[in-house]
């Protein structure tokens, strides 16, 4: 459905004349000048921004309300579907707008804080890290040592979305011995609804996710970050038009000051998840 619908607009723009594609980045003084920090955020990814009972809700939400109110001024949202990769969506986020006329926001959140990214998309700057995500497991406590190597799962069963990293780990580790108790669904969400109905012991997925799930768990649960050589922990952070750099000096300014005040730890904990500082040397996160 979403393919048919991106295809209808491309045909609509190409036979309905002239549009703009690329819209005027605005400065600091600019943002500053207009009352408001538009962000741009994704939809439906929880625990990063969703929308519940008319509201948005979520951990890039409320670090966007956060800068804009470091920055003196109000904040607004594009709330952006997620397109075929990486590079639609700093288009269509940070530099042109959508299809549907929308315009970009000042600063689109949750962009990997990889410089291949930035060289490959030369119309945008990254901003600061503010998060390092990386794969988490939720399991029964007193399981925790044995899940953190994968030995637990050769004889009690663990859920995880289907096709994703975290299953193609389950599926490999320990010589392809868990196969058999690898229970596959749709989602985290499924995941941590089988292990409180008591079907597995234990779910695995994106750090956060993972995290805010197993915070409202019906059954205890512990969570620990096993190791394996096709895990990997990334830093999240945002995207300015390249233009823009003293926007984004700005914004890496104050996600140091929201860093430092313990405003990003509130903020992810609120959310059942756990705050992990990006580290500029490269060593592993800390875990706050």
């Amino acid at each position: 459905m979403r393919e048919t619908i991106r295809a209808a607009l491309v045909a609509a723009v190409l036979c309905g004349g002239a549009v703009s594609f690329e819209s005027q980045a605005r400065t600091l003084d600019a943002v500053k000048a207009g009352g408001a920090l538009r962000v741009t955020v994704y939809r439906d990814y929880k625990p990063w921004s969703w929308e519940e009972n008319g509201a948005l809700k979520g951990i890039d939400v409320d670090i966007g309300a956060a800068l804009a109110k470091q920055l003196g001024v109000k904040v607004n949202y594009l709330v952006l579907r997620a397109g075929d990769d990486i590079g639609d969506d700093l288009r269509n986020g940070v530099w042109r707008g959508s299809l549907l006329g929308e315009q970009p926001g000042d600063v689109m959140l949750h962009v990997p804080n990889d410089s291949r990214i930035e060289a490959a998309n030369d119309r945008i700057k990254l901003t600061a890290p503010y998060q390092v995500e990386g794969l988490a497991m939720a399991v029964e406590p007193g399981k925790g040592d044995r899940a953190e190597d994968f030995s637990l799962f050769e004889s009690e069963k663990v859920a995880v979305d289907v096709g994703t990293l975290s299953d193609i780990i389950l599926l490999t580790a320990r010589d392809h011995k868990l196969i058999e108790k690898v229970v596959h669904v749709r989602g985290e969400a499924k995941a941590a609804e089988a292990f409180d109905k008591g079907e597995v012991v234990a779910f695995y997925g994106e750090s956060a996710l993972v995290e805010n799930l197993a915070s409202h768990a019906a059954r205890p649960v512990s969570i620990v970050y096993p190791k394996h050589k096709l895990s990997q922990n990334w830093p999240v952070g945002g995207a300015v038009q390249v233009s823009a750099v003293d926007l984004a000096d700005a914004i890496d300014k104050e996600i140091a000051g929201l860093a430092a005040s313990g405003e990003l730890k509130r903020i992810f904990a609120s959310y059942g998840v756990t705050w992990r500082e990006p580290k500029e040397d490269g060593r592993e996160p800390k875990v706050q």
